[in-house]
């Protein structure tokens, strides 16, 4: 948009629902594009559809964006329930700004916004911190997390994404639920280790692949997504805290029936901390 008055002068937090991609023509025929490309698209698609049909002065007032794309927004039919496997995969944006309860928020989320009881498998995925490594100590609190969900059958199995045989045998160890999952990047490691192939083998964990950068959306990507479907003034200081993938597959089909993507960000949160503390 060319006007440079801000449209969402007042927001401070977003949410995005893609809604069902597999219905997105335009998506379907990308199929080299990145992880951190298709998210960028959906954001950018879903944000576009909201402000197009929002009322602009009502824009001026609201703090809490809640943008789905109606269009093609579904949830799972309960009488088909038992027909679907879903599995959703949390990427946390950055620790500096998440907390543990990011991941129970981003389960309850999809929960809502699929209308479904339960998820079958939820994995987790840590970004990319600056020359340092993810340790058990930091992923202990957003797995207690986990464990709730689990314990409250909101999701049945849980799992991690990148981690290597020392940590997976760390995290085993000192876990009330056991993870049954661990996706494993071969760009950055070509071959699976045979260390953590035996120890997997060993604890019946199972160990899948997966192309998704450790940093799948960065907070400048999301400001350039908002800057190109908003004004300047719009942009500034937003920081993405999580993204959560869903699939939901056929089963015995190995079909994809749907997949989306959901997005919370907030703007200013150094600012709006202070405030709290003051």
């Amino acid at each position: 948009m060319a006007d440079e008055i801000p449209v969402i002068p007042k927001a401070g937090t977003l949410v995005i629902n893609s809604g069902n991609i597999v219905n997105w023509n335009r998506l379907k025929r990308k199929l080299s594009q990145t992880p951190t490309d298709e998210i960028s698209e959906c954001v950018s698609s879903t944000l576009q559809s909201f402000l197009a049909s929002a009322d602009k002065n009502e824009l001026q007032y609201v703090t809490d964006l809640n943008c789905v794309h109606q269009k093609f927004k579904e949830t799972i039919p309960s009488s088909e329930r038992g027909d679907f496997k879903l599995t959703v995969k949390i990427f946390l944006c950055s620790l500096q700004h998440v907390s543990p309860e990011a991941v129970k928020e981003a389960v309850e989320r999809a929960l809502t916004e699929l209308d479904v009881k339960f998820i079958e498998t939820a994995l987790l995925a840590f970004p990319e911190i600056e020359n340092e490594d993810v340790t058990l100590e930091m992923i202990q609190p957003f797995w207690k997390v986990l464990e709730g969900l689990v314990h409250r059958e909101l999701v049945w199995s849980i799992g991690m994404a990148d981690l290597d045989k020392t940590l997976l045998e760390e995290l085993y160890e000192w876990a009330d639920v056991k993870p049954v999952i661990n996706q494993v990047n071969l760009d950055s490691c070509c071959v699976m280790p045979k260390d953590l192939v035996e120890y997997a083998k060993q604890k019946d964990i199972q160990l899948l692949t997966h192309n998704d950068p450790r940093t799948v959306f960065s907070s400048e990507t999301l400001q350039e997504v908002i800057r190109e479907n908003s004004t300047e003034k719009d942009s500034g200081n937003w920081d993405a805290l999580w993204v959560l993938r869903y699939s939901v597959l056929i089963k015995d089909r190995g079909i994809i029936k749907a997949k989306g993507y959901l997005l919370k960000a907030e703007k200013d949160i150094k600012k709006r901390k202070c405030q709290m503390e003051a």
